[in-house]
C-alpha cells in the first residue's frame, strides 16, 4: 500500500521541472504523480505515491522540503483517504454495438460523454481496477485510445489537510 505524499509547489512550469529534476536525479522511486491546481490559484498539488519498502516517504519528504519552489509536503500516511482513477475511453461503436456499450458502461456507472460517426467515449471514474476491468471490457469493440487521469486522492471526511502556510511555518 503506498504512502501518499501531497506537495504544494508554486504554479509553474519552472517548478514542476525542479520537483522531477530532484526526484529523477535522487533516483527516488515513486509511482504515477497526478497533478492538479489547488483552491488557490497560484498553487499546484502534485499527489505522489511512495512505496514504503523501497524507498523512506521520510527521505523523499526531506528531498522535496529543500526546494524553494515547494510550499508544504504532507506526509497522509494512515490517514483514510478517498482514491480514484479516471479514463476517457475512445471506442470504435457502429450504431448496431452502441446499446451494447451503453450497457456496459451502465455497468460501470461509466458515461458516454461523446458520440461520433464511428466512436464513441466513455468516461469512466473508480478505482484502478475498475478503471482497467471497464477498459479490458471495451477492447472487444476496438478501443482505439485511453487517456488516464493516474490515482486522485483526498482525505475522508474531517481530517483536513493542514493549509500551506501551517505547514511550511512548521517546518521553518
Amino acid at each position: 500500500m503506498p504512502r501518499w505524499l501531497a506537495v504544494t509547489i508554486e504554479n509553474s512550469v519552472e517548478s514542476l521541472n525542479r520537483v522531477f529534476h530532484l526526484l529523477r536525479r535522487r533516483h527516488l522511486p515513486v509511482g504515477a504523480i497526478s497533478m492538479c491546481r489547488t483552491e488557490d490559484p497560484q498553487d499546484l498539488r502534485l499527489l505522489i505515491p511512495v512505496d514504503p519498502a523501497r524507498v523512506d516517504p521520510q527521505r523523499v519528504r526531506a528531498n522535496l522540503e529543500k526546494l524553494l519552489c515547494v510550499k508544504a509536503v504532507e506526509d497522509w500516511g494512515e490517514r483514510p483517504l478517498v482514491i480514484r482513477d479516471m479514463a476517457l475511453v475512445k471506442v470504435r461503436a457502429p450504431a448496431e454495438a452502441w446499446v451494447e456499450i451503453a450497457q456496459l458502461a451502465e455497468f460501470y456507472r461509466a458515461r458516454i460523454v461523446d458520440v461520433g460517426p464511428e466512436t464513441l467515449i466513455v468516461e469512466v471514474t473508480g478505482s484502478a481496477e475498475k478503471v482497467d476491468s471497464c477498459i479490458a471490457r471495451l477492447q472487444r469493440f476496438g478501443v482505439v485510445e485511453v487517456t488516464r487521469s493516474g490515482p486522485m486522492a483526498m482525505i475522508r471526511g474531517q481530517g483536513e489537510a493542514a493549509p500551506a502556510e501551517r505547514v511550511a511555518e512548521a517546518a521553518a
